[in-house]
């Protein structure tokens, strides 16, 4: 360990650490908010560094490109480590001045990953690498359980070398695997950068991520290899800066690495020409030499030119050739490996081929294990080395092994990318072969989309990608990686440039001709070398008639030279970054470019004469340029962007008018823009009569006359991008009155002052520092809004009271602070990204209604003060999360959604448990929540914990839980069985897939709704609990919808299918003659069924789907829309037990329902109808001859006027006219809302039985009722007041008081009336209050009352019945005296 080889391609020449080590430079980066990673300028120069940030990290990632030196260091950190804890060599500098930092850890233990290989647990690694090394038999026994003790109790340091090169051989885990148990261990790792991009790294797990990119001082490093390599001083650093100079080697000190492979190289005499082929080769033919190979050179050349000055290669070429066959299988096979047996290599090379490649260096051996059956571990000396040897192989090869190349995925070109660079060197045809092999329209789709944020300033830092020009560092596999897929996209733009500007400049170095590279997207920006820039130009010459993006921020290009390019590229040129010249005004007319970035002052005319031939332009910039004129765009405009620009305040008005016009949303983005001459009125009427609605503004660095050319706009998204720019926008904001949303940046103190407009909907803080006084301000003012209203907090950082100077400013905090939960808060809906304890103190006991926490570190945070907010109905997550849920729900709860989750078990479940424990109905959304595997819960007491709770749950009543799953799996579904939820919703098929697994164990669920596509037989073992099925969205077979209703049928007990929106897949969808047979099969089969108890609704329905209900015996059938009537009235009369038939809808004409005889009830729910559907539909129900009831719940008639014609009149004449010719006695009509023409309808029917419920209706009922000659019962409910004014028929037998609120006087007036009818009838008061007294104001009122029952005391009551069941002492009081015949009292409190 204290030794480290100075020879890469040789590792046996190795020298004290010390002799060589040069300190590391290390950049820290931030982890943003869209997963992107940008470097900041913190130094790294303490051990510290890596180690704390006010919390002690748990995990810390160093990356670095290859032989940058990670493993050095790592051994450096171990020596340190050892010299602080045991002070036994103090003279040896450590690597930082704070190596006492390395104390805080009683242990430390060194693992190389490239060692470990089909290991994935931490302790048998070290097993395997430390005690296995130092212990046998017993000792080695004792040792592992000592291990297992150290870990679980001691603070420990645990070093990994090299992650890119260990795979988890299960595929499970991205990172060696720590027991949760040891919660003391801290995991020091190393990796190339590429591997930090695979989606599998969370960014939750990454505590700490730095980066070597070199050492402090290569100078000092030269010296020091070029003093330790030699005997005596006859080779100076002095003449070997020179032979760097001759031979422009200066880009090898990129790394430590590359500076000994060079120094090496110039120590043994050889002379490089530069390309990295033949570097390669001669270094292999060094290392040759080394094991003694027959000397032999290629006197007649070489097919592959880098091997021609070669001396010891070509005797061993079948060595060679061997080793390059093994490079290219083991890159490009299935099983991508850096390592591998000696079983594997000796497919390719023979033992003693394999032993001479072994003292040769070119592989290395590394001792695996004391198990015989695991052996040594092979791999080449160094990665690069066997990229070069595959790019060997294809070129050399007599196959075309390009052909059957079929790439893993999209970015396989940038995992590749170094053999296409080496390929490029050796063969361009076959290189371009390979690149239009790994590359296709995704791929530059991708690079489209990275190139058009970059034009329009995407906030991403491209220094962050350009770490490794050959791009190896970014596997963006997936579309679900942390750093989103913007981010990837202009990663891979900057990238794969790169790598075709490298592989250009080494096929160039090699000599190669018709070199070919074709290539479409050009960006000359200020990260590139002059020499990559003089490439890509040399690229853009070779392919200017086929250019797709040109963005220059540089003078790369002679002003003719552009022209060129444009008018060659006519027909491909999408988007063009550059400097503005007289000449590029008509070079642009007409051209089908999509994106235009101008630089320097433009010449408004000429702009304008040409931007509208622009037809399809969605983004102009304009930088650092004057703007007076009006300038005319396309249509087809989406994004103007003026940065750095002077505008008259004439230009924005017309700019701003303009855009209203364009019928689309627009992203206007002033940056740095001055206006002038805000007091000229041209066009501000026109402004401000414009709906700007559809503009999105966002300003940074504004000034006064820009924000005062805004004043009562009607601008509805505003960003402002500074402190100032809120400063400056505070006074005009209140006049912004369609103003929706609006975004901020900045730093705050003091009290907010914004005076947010009455529209707002939604406030987001994006990047902002400010005092708590200020934002509880902010909050007041939210809430003083009156309607709901959305706070995001993506990324807000409270200013330390300390920063808030003064008795003055603390008692304002405390006072803003105390003044918040007296504000009615239950309308704002509070987004959280980034948040702190103090940030969440702010709301505690607040009355917020909806909190939406987008981290599990905020939700750690927020669970403090959960339980305090009084009125919060909705919490929705984000995040991962282990362990035991700790949060502390408000009783208030009603829905918690995990939106993008992944959990353990443990959580989940304790979760419920905790949901469980509100006592009242809560809804729990899991929408994209997945279950970590029960390996990366380690520990048998975790296993255990697992246990309990899983048998715990069902345990609990559940049945307030509605739980709806949209993502699920196996293990999730597992949680829920037996438990006693009560409705589920499953929004995907496969959701209801996996649920039919545990349905049937669900003993209290009543709700089942289901959403997705279905075909082949419905296999759901329903619970016999269900009482409601219910398809919302549903493509199915009918196979599959006709199997459901069997299942449903066979439940024996009432139950609801509701059939929303559910669409039939067409037969020819359901292939074979086998399909068609179960199809037939099941239609068959459903009338044998006994559907009487299934109640059908059906949304949106077809003719196929109402077929499948023909001849069934379904009891209930609700038709939410007249549609769905008009299609079902085929098959009604078939359904020989309908008893209910619920209606929905607009109906017109004449009713053509054939009305089933076994029909009881048809309810009108909420329907608008024509008067002659209504009479035919009521001279239907009269031709049924049985009892049957029509409920008229919410009827609307249509006006006559727009049943136009003669025609329509007549017939409507005639409906009416030949209704009192019906013998109507059988139906009981019920109103709930009527009007005058619908009552009339009803005048001198035969209806047996009316239903009012409503005074209203009971009002409009009262002109026709003595015309119902045949009407017996009538049922009222209401409020009435006054006198009654009903004019009853002399048939009646009854009238029914339901739940009547009446005064005295209308309750004796009604019995006077009942007493004129001469013939017994019954008066039934169920629910009857009277009003009080006082209620009934004056002394006339009171004398009415005092007559009327004075008057009722005359009447003979004699054949009135009379039912009492709720009453009251005044009720009865009118009774008293009274000659009322028969009482009948139907409680003990009726009769006291």
């Amino acid at each position: 360990m204290k030794t480290v080889s100075v020879l890469p391609l040789w590792l046996g020449l190795d020298k004290p650490i010390f002799d060589i080590f040069v300190q590391p430079k290390f950049s820290l980066y931030n982890i943003e908010k869209d997963g992107s990673r940008n470097k900041t300028n913190k130094a790294i120069n303490q051990y510290k560094d890596f180690f704390y940030n006010d919390i002690k990290h748990k995990r810390v990632f160093v990356q670095g490109d290859p032989g940058i030196g990670k493993s050095t260091f790592l051994t450096k950190l171990v020596i340190d480590w050892c010299n602080a804890v045991s002070c036994c060599n103090p003279d040896n500098k450590a690597t930082f001045s704070d190596a006492d930092t390395l104390k805080d850890f009683q242990f430390l233990f060194h693992i190389s990953l490239r060692d470990a290989m089909g290991q994935r647990e931490v302790v048998e690694m070290i097993k395997t690498q430390i005690i296995d090394n130092i212990y046998t038999g017993a000792k080695q026994t004792k040792a592992f359980e000592l291990l297992h003790q150290i870990l679980e109790r001691e603070t420990c340091l645990v070093t990994m070398d090299g992650l890119n090169e260990w795979t988890d051989h299960l595929n499970q885990h991205v990172v060696p695997r720590i027991p949760s148990s040891h919660t003391n261990c801290v995991s020091l790792i190393t990796t190339r950068p590429w591997k930090m991009a695979d989606e599998r790294i969370k960014v939750s797990v990454i505590d700490r991520l730095l980066e070597i990119e070199g050492i402090t001082d290569s100078e000092k490093l030269t010296k020091q290899l070029v003093v330790s390599l030699q005997t005596g001083n006859k080779m100076t650093h002095t003449d070997f800066m020179t032979y760097v100079n001759e031979h422009h080697f200066m880009h090898f000190f990129t790394s430590p690495w590359l500076q000994e492979l060079i120094v090496n190289v110039w120590m043994s005499k050889t002379d490089v020409k530069g390309s990295l082929c033949e570097t390669n080769c001669i270094l292999l033919d060094l290392l040759f030499k080394k094991a003694n190979a027959t000397e032999g050179s290629f006197k007649n050349g070489c097919s592959i030119e880098c091997l021609s000055s070669t001396r010891y290669i070509k005797k061993q070429m079948k060595i060679f050739d061997a080793l390059a066959n093994a490079a290219f299988q083991f890159t490009f096979s299935s099983n991508t490996s850096l390592t591998f047996t000696e079983q594997e290599l000796r497919k390719y090379l023979s033992k003693k081929h394999l032993q001479f490649c072994l003292k040769a260096g070119v592989l290395t051996a590394r001792f695996h294990s004391a198990k015989v059956a695991q052996g040594s571990k092979y791999s080449f000396t160094h990665e690069t080395v066997q990229e070069f040897l595959t790019a060997f192989h294809i070129a050399n090869s007599q196959q075309d092994l390009i052909a059957n190349f079929k790439p893993e995925h999209k970015y396989s070109v940038l995992e590749m990318s170094q053999t296409i660079i080496y390929l490029y060197g050796l063969q361009c045809e076959t290189a371009n072969k390979l690149l239009n092999r790994l590359v296709d329209d995704e791929f530059f789709n991708d690079i489209r989309n990275g190139l058009s944020l970059y034009i329009k300033h995407y906030s991403v830092n491209l220094s962050a990608f350009q770490r490794d020009k050959y791009t190896k560092e970014t596997v963006l596999k997936s579309k679900r990686n942390d750093m989103n897929y913007d981010a990837r996209c202009l990663a891979i733009s900057v990238l794969f440039q790169h790598m075709v500007i490298a592989g250009f400049n080494e096929a160039k170095i090699s000599g190669q001709k018709d070199i070919c590279l074709y290539c479409m997207d050009f960006t000359f920006n200020t990260y590139l070398l002059d020499s990559e820039t003089r490439a890509l130009k040399e690229l853009l010459s070779f392919n200017k008639s086929n250019v797709r993006s040109l963005i220059l921020e540089s003078n790369a290009l002679e002003s003719s030279e552009l022209l060129s390019v444009m008018q060659q590229s006519k027909n491909s040129l999408e988007r063009l970054k550059t400097t503005v010249t007289p000449e590029i005004y008509k070079a642009l007319h007409n051209l089908k470019i999509q994106q235009l970035h101008f630089i320097g002052q433009i010449e408004e005319s000429s702009l304008s004469n040409v931007l509208p031939s622009l037809s399809n332009l969605i983004y102009l910039c304009i930088e650092d340029s004057n703007l007076l004129e009006r300038t005319f765009l396309p249509g087809t405009i989406q994004h103007i962007y003026l940065l750095k620009c002077t505008c008259s305040a004439v230009f924005l008005r017309r700019l701003l008018v303009y855009l209203v016009s364009v019928q689309h949303g627009v992203e206007l983005v002033l940056e740095a823009v001055t206006v002038t001459d805000p007091n000229t009125l041209i066009f501000q009427s026109e402004l401000l009569l414009s709906d700007m609605t559809n503009i999105e503004l966002c300003i940074k660095h504004g000034n006064h006359a820009l924000y005062d050319t805004l004043r009562c706009t009607s601008i509805r998204k505003l960003s402002l991008q500074t402190t100032d720019d809120v400063s400056l926008a505070s006074k005009i904001m209140y006049t912004l009155k369609k103003l929706t949303n609006l975004y901020l940046w900045g730093s705050y103190s003091e009290r907010c002052t914004l005076q947010l407009p009455a529209t707002l909907q939604c406030i987001s803080l994006m990047t902002v520092e400010c005092s708590a006084e200020w934002l509880c301000s902010l909050l007041i003012s939210l809430s003083s809004l009156d309607h709901s209203v959305k706070c995001v907090l993506w990324d807000v950082v409270l200013q330390p009271c300390a920063e808030e100077c003064g008795d003055d400013s603390q008692a304002r905090i405390s006072d803003s602070r105390s003044k918040i939960p007296l504000h009615d808060m239950s309308e704002i809906e509070l987004f959280v990204k980034n948040g702190s304890v103090e940030l969440f103190e702010i709301f505690r006991g607040t009355t917020i209604g909806i909190l939406n926490l987008k981290a599990a570190e905020c939700a750690s945070l927020a669970s403090k003060i959960l339980y305090t907010l009084k009125s919060l109905t909705k919490l929705v997550l984000w995040g991962t999360y282990s362990e035991r849920c700790t949060l502390q729900l408000p009783a208030t709860l009603q829905c918690i959604s995990l939106q993008e989750v992944e959990c353990s078990a443990e959580w989940l479940c304790s979760l419920l448990i905790a949901l469980s424990s509100l006592h009242h109905s809560v809804e729990c959304h899991l929408y994209d929540v997945v279950l970590q595997p029960c390996a990366e819960e380690c520990g048998d007491d975790s296993q255990a914990r697992i246990s309990d709770l899983r048998s715990e749950i069902p345990l609990h009543d559940m049945s307030e839980i509605e739980v709806l799953v949209e993502n699920g799996s196996v293990e999730l579904f597992e949680i829920f069985r037996g438990t006693t939820i009560e409705i589920l919703t499953l929004k995907t098929a496969e959701c209801a897939s996996l649920a039919s697994k545990i349905l049937f164990t669900l003993k209290k669920l009543t709700k089942l709704y289901l959403w997705g596509t279905y075909s082949e037989r419905c296999t759901l073992q329903l619970p016999a609990t269900l009482q409601c099925i219910s398809l919302q969205e549903v493509e199915c077979s009918a196979e599959w919808l006709c199997g459901l209703l069997s299942s449903l049928s066979s439940l024996d007990h009432s139950v609801e299918c509701d059939l929303w929106d559910v669409v039939l897949q067409p037969c020819a969808e359901e292939c074979g003659d086998d399909s068609q047979a179960r199809i037939s099969d099941s239609r068959s089969e459903i009338p044998l069924h006994d559907m009487s108890e299934i109640e059908v609704l059906v949304e949106n329905g077809s003719v196929e789907l109402f077929e499948i209900f023909r001849g069934t015996t379904i009891g209930i059938l609700t038709l939410k829309t007249a549609e769905c009537a008009s299609l079902a009235s085929k098959i009604l009369y078939t359904l020989k037990k309908l008893t209910k038939l619920y209606l929905w809808g607009t109906y017109s004409e004449r009713c053509t329902l054939q009305l089933p005889a076994t029909l009881q009830c048809i309810s009108l729910q909420t329907v608008e109808c024509s008067a002659e559907w209504l009479c035919s539909l009521l001279i239907a129900l009269s031709s049924l001859d049985q009892s049957v009831r029509c409920e008229l719940y919410d009827v609307v008639l249509q006006p006559c006027a727009e049943e136009c014609g003669d025609d329509s009149q007549a017939r409507i004449s005639d409906s009416r006219s030949e209704i009192p010719l019906h013998d109507m006695s059988e139906i009981e009509v019920l109103v709930e809302n009527g009007s005058v023409e619908l009552f009339e309808i009803f005048r001198g029917t035969t209806i047996g039985i009316l239903t009012l419920k409503t005074a209203e209706c009971a009002s409009l009922a009262s002109k026709i009722l003595f015309t119902l000659k045949k009407l017996t019962t009538l049922y009222l409910w209401g409020t009435y007041t006054e006198r009654c004014t009903l004019q009853l028929p002399a048939t009646l037998q009854c009238i029914s008081l339901q739940e009547v609120e009446c005064s005295a006087e209308w309750l004796c007036s009604l019995l006077i009336a009942l007493s004129s009818l001469h013939h017994s009838v019954e008066c039934e008061l169920w629910d009857v209050a009277l009003q009080p007294c006082e209620d009934a104001c004056g002394d006339d009122y009171h004398v009415h009352v005092s007559d009327l029952r004075s008057e009722i005391l005359k009447c003979d009551m004699s054949l009135i019945k009379i039912y009492l069941i709720n009453s009251s002492v005044e009720l009865f009081e009118i009774f008293r005296g009274t000659n009322i015949g028969i009482l009948k009292l139907k409680t003990a409190e009726c009769a006291s």
